[in-house]
């Protein structure tokens, strides 16, 4: 089960990171550009070049940074869902069980512990869409 979990996530944020990729292409070009004709410039101080340089990184070097939050932000959602997953199950913990009775309680835990972090995994699935659009507003701006 958690194999198929990992898949999913790896699945969905792939999706995402392509398409966001797709979309910020052109600005990537735009700052490299820019940036080679700051470095064609041969009457440009070395303080110019890296000035001019700066420039034309300035809003990729920002797109890369709100994009990077923003994922990061999703991801650590997922984390802390996990998380109280796990809390969820050391709460119900019972201690001084029969070796029998822990065999079955512990197969009552797993069943649990998997419903409750397949949800996380759904609303994280379900949260990427929105990001994406989110991402893609802030990059039409």
């Amino acid at each position: 089960m958690v194999e198929e979990h990992q898949r999913r996530v790896t699945e969905h944020t792939n999706k995402i990171v392509e398409e966001i990729d797709k979309s910020t292409r052109k600005m990537r070009g735009d700052a490299y550009r820019c940036a080679a004709s700051c470095c064609d410039d041969n009457t440009y101080s070395m303080k110019k070049v890296e000035n001019c340089l700066k420039n034309c990184n300035n809003s990729w070097d920002k797109t890369q940074e709100y994009i990077r939050e923003e994922m990061e932000r999703v991801q650590n959602r997922l984390q802390r869902c996990i998380k109280d997953c796990e809390d969820e199950i050391r709460d119900t913990a019972q201690p001084n069980l029969s070796r029998h009775d822990m065999e079955e309680y512990n197969e009552q835990l797993e069943t649990t512990m998997n419903k409750c972090v397949t949800k996380c995994v759904d609303n994280y699935c379900k949260i990427l869409p929105t990001l994406e659009k989110k991402i893609k507003i802030f990059l039409s701006e």
